[in-house]
């Protein structure tokens, strides 16, 4: 609201002041648009609540969609969204606005309306058709796949790109054409490497091959390409370079000119048999494991002898041992059994 008339620099008590609603608001009785100054030297209470904003006109929702309030009013400085179901599109503008103009409020545009998604028909390609190709008019999602004709040669047609196109939107398909023409890519060779699936005497379109490197190169790029379209591998061939090794030190140049001598030189002692190798420590790893190993399996073997041995001597001693007691009671049986001579 605002004040009807100039405001004063001081009011009597019981005196009355009148409100009336701004531009663009409209008056809803019964509340008040006055008040007055009491006695105790206050204002009478008093608020916008009889003002409200001029509405724009209805807007109902269009057929095959949707007209949504952004603010759940149709009040001016507010938005309406329209929406299609699925299947149609929008003609006009998503979104409007309520704008004041004058006293009136009325819409930034004309309401949108909701039309059938449809497609012509789709591309025609050389060396190749689609089905459905008596059809004029396509629907929403509609679809037609396409496919080669036989080639006059020995090499085949190979279909480059989408086999099936389908309306996605108004006047216009999923995909570009697809095209048929004949697809040979190079036969794959990776020096110091090898091939390890998709063997063949010619490559067409889409074939996948696979590599791998031979001991002591590494692969540097994809292990897998594909046959493309333009009959060039994708990613292209990968290749296998050696392993770097660490490169060793070499000697200083000798300050001494002159020639050098021809004549064999004796080969120093460290590669001699035998002898350690300063560069490898003084011991060996993998030799310290096979003497630990050889001499387990020695002392094992003399651990075994050793049982068999004393074994074998138990078994001689207690084997006499019974011999002995046999013989005497054998002896001592034949004494007792004999006669005593008599006596004079």
């Amino acid at each position: 609201m605002e004040l009807v008339g100039v405001p004063k620099p001081y009011y009597e008590v019981g005196e009355e002041v009148t409100y009336r609603c701004k531009k663009g608001y409209f008056y809803v009785p019964p509340l008040a648009t006055y008040t007055f100054c009491e006695k105790n030297h206050s204002w009478f209470p008093v608020s916008d609540q009889p003002c409200f904003r001029n509405a724009c006109p209805y807007v109902k929702d269009p057929e095959n969609g949707q007209a949504l309030l952004a603010n759940g009013t149709f009040a001016w400085g507010y938005q309406l969204h329209y929406s299609c179901n699925t299947g149609y599109y929008l003609i006009g503008e998503a979104v409007v606005h309520c704008e004041l103009k004058g006293e009136e409020a009325v819409w930034s545009a004309k309401p949108a309306i909701c039309a059938r998604i449809l497609c012509p028909p789709p591309p025609k390609i050389e060396n190749g058709k689609h089905t459905f190709s008596d059809v004029e008019v396509f629907h929403y999602l509609e679809a037609v796949t396409y496919s080669c004709d036989p080639a006059p040669g020995p090499e085949e047609y190979s279909l480059v790109g989408e086999r099936t196109l389908y309306c996605a939107s108004h006047q216009k398909w999923s995909s570009d054409a697809p095209e048929c023409k004949v697809v040979r890519c190079p036969f794959p060779v990776v020096a110091n490497g090898k091939q390890i699936s998709g063997f063949g005497k010619t490559f067409s379109y889409k074939a996948t091959v696979m590599f791998e490197c031979n001991k002591g190169f590494y692969l540097n790029g994809s292990d897998t390409i594909i046959c493309g379209g333009n009959s060039t591998w994708e990613p292209s061939i990968p290749t296998c370079p050696k392993v770097s090794t660490p490169s060793t030190a070499k000697p200083l140049n000798s300050s001494v000119s002159g020639p050098k001598p021809t004549h064999p030189t004796k080969p120093p002692v460290s590669n001699y048999p035998g002898y350690p190798n300063p560069r490898e420590g003084l011991f060996d790893l993998d030799d310290l494991d096979a003497w630990v190993i050889a001499l387990i399996v020695v002392t094992a073997l003399l651990a075994v002898a050793v049982i068999v041995v004393g074994l074998y001597k138990f078994l001689q001693r207690r084997k006499k041992g019974k011999g002995e007691v046999r013989a005497e009671y054998t002896s001592y049986q034949h004494k007792s059994t004999t006669p005593a001579e008599p006596t004079n």
